[in-house]
């Protein structure tokens, strides 16, 4: 589902720079945290959607996967989706186990600076997504996000 990003930069050689454009759901309550992820991404292309919350999150989630049944043939709506752990509604590990359910190849990064293991029931999909541990410098962030 990766779509090119070709940037021609001129100047003793012309260099061609392909890069990959993802499209990434984040859940982040903290207003601040959740800029500095939107905007580092997007400056390197990606196409972010934002969400305050867990609840929230599941809805955007459920929303593109009815959409992209219909009129895209990707097999996940979107390129990866970072959970933090501790949020309002619904914590991050109830939104990636009702994501998981319906997309079981759903790549998901968990940047919380939570455990995942303090939640019941999060061993059934442990093992399914990554986990980033906060604090970490935005360019850890942006690597281990965009990294496959």
């Amino acid at each position: 589902m990766f779509v090119l990003n070709i940037r021609v930069l001129i100047s003793k050689f012309t260099v061609l720079h392909i890069e990959k454009i993802m499209k990434i759901l984040i859940a982040e309550d903290n207003q601040y945290t959740a800029l500095q992820y939107d905007r580092i991404l997007t400056k390197f292309g990606h196409n972010v959607t934002m969400t305050k919350d867990g609840e929230e999150c599941l809805q955007k989630f459920k929303d593109a996967v009815s959409k992209s049944e219909f009129e895209q043939i990707e097999k996940n709506p979107f390129d990866v989706i970072v959970l933090d752990q501790s949020m309002p509604k619904i914590t991050g590990s109830q939104a990636a186990e009702e994501i998981l359910e319906q997309k079981p190849g759903q790549r998901i990064v968990f940047a919380s600076a939570y455990s995942l293991s303090a939640e019941k029931n999060s061993e059934k999909f442990e093992d399914k997504v990554e986990f980033l541990q906060k604090p970490f410098s935005l360019k850890k962030f942006v690597k281990s996000v965009t990294d496959q």
